[in-house]
């Protein structure tokens, strides 16, 4: 079993990656030694992934994606430099960013190929299923540095006469639901929200209590053409976790 980097081996004091992994890593790439490769990186989060990308000389970098295939974390992408980001989407197949704008949130897939080519963009959209290829082209057509460029399309709603207990059953079974979120929004019949219910809240209170009862009013609401300057001061402004 190969043994594992601590993680005072990767990081600094100040918890940036060591000159003497980076250049690990770079001899390993250099070797071709992918095993080794795998085993540098396995432990490492999406954002030191990225930071390591950026260290990495331009021709090493989509070598060391590939390299790894289907291990690399395409979670470190949306957290790379625009200009690194730039450079990455015009170098790696469409093939490859199609797999993974497949595996990532809305926003975050949409971070990767707004700057691409038209021609480009449909490529790899047409690669993705119909649901998500819809939720991408809807992005796109807002303006950049928009809210409705930076949102996330997939949420977890319910109506506001649903009880604690239906709500609870929903997100057991529902198959198609975020995979982390912490807020439920309460929508009305038009499926506009009029509140939204924590889920820590709708798992302290009984199974036949009302949604509406426990619900919450929005602090903040944005509208899709808020610039993301505004969306980003009121975040820190009222400290919100998520907002619809």
């Amino acid at each position: 079993m190969a043994e594992l980097l601590e993680f005072e081996e990767i990081h600094d004091e100040d918890g940036a990656l060591r000159a003497g992994f980076v250049r690990a890593v770079a001899d390993a790439l250099e070797q071709e030694d992918a095993r080794n490769l795998r085993k540098l990186v396995r432990d490492l989060h999406e954002a030191d992934v990225a930071d390591l990308i950026e260290f990495l000389p331009s021709d090493d970098r989509v070598q060391f994606i590939l390299k790894l295939g289907r291990t690399f974390d395409v979670e470190a992408l949306p957290e790379l430099d625009e200009a690194v980001r730039d450079e990455l989407m015009e170098a790696l197949p469409n093939q490859f960013i199609s797999s993974a704008v497949r595996k990532l949130d809305t926003d975050d897939a949409l971070y990767l190929i707004e700057d691409m080519d038209e021609e480009d963009q449909q490529e790899i959209l047409a690669k993705v299923p119909k649901s998500d290829r819809t939720a991408l082209a809807r992005g796109l057509e807002y303006p950049e540095y928009s809210a409705g460029r930076l949102m996330q399309t997939t949420f977890v709603a319910v109506p506001a006469f649903w009880s604690v207990g239906q709500t609870i059953d929903y997100m057991r079974n529902e198959e198609d639901l975020p995979e982390d979120f912490i807020e439920i929004y309460v929508v009305d019949p038009s499926y506009h929200t009029v509140g939204f219910v924590p889920v820590s809240l709708v798992l302290r209170h009984p199974r036949a209590q009302q949604i509406s009862e426990i619900m919450r009013e929005h602090e903040v609401l944005f509208k899709v053409s808020d610039e993301q300057e505004d969306v980003a001061y009121k975040f820190e402004q009222y400290h919100l976790g998520s907002a619809a």
